[in-house]
């Protein structure tokens, strides 16, 4: 069934080609790699995922900051309501007491979430009268609240709320929830801890890169955005009430408003692609899409239906197809073998671009490139079983028709 001799044939007759179509798809291939994964695209993709979740974690910094200042300025207004020096203890206990079931009915909470909120709004009363940090010496809730002074009440609130705020979300806790949920975005905990901000040293006048979002200048960081937030939305509020709008309505408006992230900003079409391209491995699409799907795969298919097609109808052609069936070898010895030379300089092919991915790989290995070994393996090999159907095509054409013009007719025609 199989003929060393023209095997041997076969390979000396299309062993230039096979050279050249080789070489020049592994170098193809090589450039591809080499140069899509010299660092710019990931950076790109890079900078572009870290813009919008770093607009998203400032977003729901505000958004609680907001959510925090609104309640337990609310609660603290049904406290100066019913609360007087005299009788303060006995109202703020009772307070405390339905404070959980009474958010859990008013905006629809867990009762998980109520504890939690109701404990926020305690510490941020700070009835004890402790310094929450060095730089804030809070006045004395009794005082605060029995002055009924709404201004009073909310500076209060404000400084109080935001540096809570900033302490809580820089606790190993939260920081490891929020790392947890950046997890599909590849951000790990060194990721996160370089998202930074210029300080300047108020001695020195010197500025440096510090952290927004973990530790001490995580703190300070994130109480000023509070802050910010919070002053911002007081004036804005302020303003909308005197044009006579609803305070509950303004409130909505001016906290989804004040939270909107990057993205939320954008039109929706817009955001949707620029996340969209966040989330993409460009790399891979490169390599994986527009290689081995396109590029790739021109320059092996022109072999294969070339020497297909010389295999057998060209020799017909040729006549001398006459002189191979004048010697011992039958036809179907020779159509097993020419069979087997097709398909072995194929694998031979596509193990040579196998060869070189890895090597490619292996170079770009600092990179950032998520492309792996074994997806790079699969999509060699996947070429590969397109080509060979492919060849099957062209094989099939060309022992069928005795004429390579009317083999390569219906190939094409295919």
């Amino acid at each position: 069934m199989f003929s060393k001799a023209l095997f041997k044939q076969s390979c000396k007759a299309n062993g230039m080609l096979w050279g050249i179509i080789t070489f020049a798809t592994c170098f193809m291939l090589a450039c591809v790699m080499i140069i899509s994964g010299n660092g710019n695209l990931t950076k790109l993709t890079g900078s572009m995922s870290d813009t919008i979740i770093e607009s998203t974690v400032e977003s729901t910094i505000e958004d609680t900051a907001l959510s925090y200042y609104v309640t337990s300025y609310q609660v603290m207004g049904e406290l100066a309501s019913s609360a007087t020096t005299d009788n303060f203890e006995m109202v703020y206990a009772g307070l405390v007491s339905y404070l959980p079931q009474s958010l859990q009915s008013q905006l629809n909470l867990s009762e998980e979430e109520a504890t939690q909120l109701s404990a926020f709004i305690v510490r941020a009363f700070n009835k004890d009268h402790q310094a929450i940090s060095e730089e804030v010496q809070p006045e004395n809730l009794v005082d605060v609240v029995t002055s009924a002074d709404t201004d009073r009440m909310s500076s209060y609130l404000q400084k109080n709320v935001s540096l809570l705020v900033a302490q809580d979300m820089t606790d190993e806790t939260y920081v490891a929830m929020i790392l947890s949920n950046l997890e599909s975005y590849g951000i790990t905990a060194e990721d996160y801890a370089e998202f930074t901000y210029e300080k300047t040293d108020e001695t020195t006048g010197e500025t440096s890169q510090v952290s927004k979002f973990v530790g001490e200048d995580g703190v300070e960081y994130i109480d000023h955005l509070s802050n910010s937030a919070i002053v911002t939305f007081n004036a804005r509020l302020a303003y909308e009430v005197s044009q006579g709008k609803d305070s509950t309505v303004a409130t909505e408006e001016i906290i989804a408003d004040l939270t909107s992230t990057f993205l939320t900003s954008l039109p929706t079409e817009l955001s949707e692609s620029l996340q969209e391209l966040g989330e993409l491995d460009i790399y891979s699409m490169i390599v994986g899409t527009i290689f081995y799907n396109i590029a790739g795969l021109l320059l092996p298919m022109i072999y294969l239906v070339m020497v297909a097609n010389n295999l057998i109808a060209g020799q017909v052609d040729r006549g001398s197809m006459a002189y191979v069936l004048s010697t011992s070898v039958k036809r179907r010895q020779v159509v097993f073998t020419q069979a087997v030379y097709l398909i072995g300089s194929l694998l031979a092919m596509f193990l040579c671009t196998t060869l070189t991915s890895v090597v490619c790989l292996a170079c770009l290995s600092g990179n950032g490139i998520t492309l792996t070994y074994s997806e790079a393996i699969l999509l060699n090999l996947g070429a590969f079983i397109v080509m060979f159907a492919m060849s099957g095509i062209s094989y099939l054409t060309s022992c069928w028709f005795n004429r390579t013009k009317y083999s390569f007719l219906k190939i094409l025609s295919d």
